[in-house]
């Protein structure tokens, strides 16, 4: 007898006695940031200093590398269920224009506390990482990271980024809650309107809101979309669909799937090649950051 057996059992059972509490839970499955089980230790990174996040409560620091490049910064945002070490395979191309190179674990990620977050918190987190560097050229993001950092950047008042790379994006939360396969549960009709109600109340807006084409749509900000038309799990059709609603952007195959494509040396190479052609202009002096001492380790 399995656990997922025991799970959609349970979650039957409490449906049919209190479908408000069903929706609750279902929607904690879907909103779990722990799908990959991942709670790595809180040790330095190789190569990078810590830094410290002004502006939201659930995300207080970051780790930055090449901390005292004057080309300015870019921004790493990670996938859901992942975490800032799922994106450390782009730090050396990006050090090596002379950027300086920010990561951070979102809310309830990484060596945050707790399993559960939502995009609301996640868009204000990266909206505070934006806002403490300061001097952020290019933002980085994979997957939902891609939908929180768009909505950040369009939120955003102060500096803004010159060019954006998103990495296998979804157009919408609603695609993926669609697409979602319950985790062992049974996903109703009225378990799925459920999931929507719960939603809207933790994050405050409607599910449709979390619509990258929409979130995007005024950005006139030069975009590489880059997805592998194999992905299984967000299909190619997303990152079509996403740019031709952008004004400026771009759509180029890599490899390696949804996860692997972020390793792939395809992804290096285009990466490389879009930032060197958009971040042309010298940079002045970066933002002056509060970093602080820590052992260095490997992550």
């Amino acid at each position: 007898m399995t656990s997922r057996w025991l799970r959609r059992h349970a979650h039957r059972t409490a449906g049919a006695l209190a479908p408000r509490l069903a929706a609750r839970w279902a929607t904690d499955v879907f909103s779990s940031t722990r799908t990959y089980g991942l709670r790595p230790d809180d040790v330095l990174p190789l190569g990078a200093v810590p830094f410290t996040v002004h502006g939201d409560q659930n995300v207080t620091d970051g780790f930055l590398w090449n901390e005292n490049a004057t080309q300015g910064s870019a921004l790493l945002v990670h996938g859901w269920a992942a975490n800032s070490s799922s994106m450390h395979s782009l730090v050396p191309p990006l050090r090596a224009q002379g950027l300086r190179v920010a990561a951070f674990d979102g809310p309830a990620h990484g060596v945050r506390k707790g399993d559960q977050a939502t995009m609301t918190q996640y868009t204000h987190a990266t909206g505070a990482v934006l806002d403490t560097l300061g001097d952020v050229r290019v933002v980085v993001a994979h997957s939902l990271g891609s939908i929180a950092a768009i909505a950040a950047i369009a939120q955003h008042t102060g500096h803004q980024p010159e060019c954006a790379v998103l990495i296998a994006p979804p157009a919408t939360l609603g695609n993926v809650l669609e697409r979602w396969d319950g985790g062992g549960l049974r996903l109703t009709p009225p378990l799925v309107q459920g999931i929507y109600h719960e939603l809207h109340h933790r994050n405050g807006v409607p599910v449709s809101h979390w619509d990258l084409t929409a979130l995007g749509a005024a950005l006139d900000l030069p975009t590489l979309i880059l997805h592998d038309p194999g992905d299984p799990m967000v299909p190619y059709e997303d990152a079509r669909t996403v740019t031709a609603s952008l004004k400026n952007a771009q759509l180029t195959d890599a490899d390696g799937g949804h996860m692997g494509i972020l390793m792939s040396r395809t992804t290096a190479a285009h990466l490389t090649h879009f930032t060197t052609e958009h971040l042309t202009a010298p940079h002045g002096p970066h933002t002056h950051l509060h970093t602080h001492t820590h052992h260095e380790g490997i992550a």
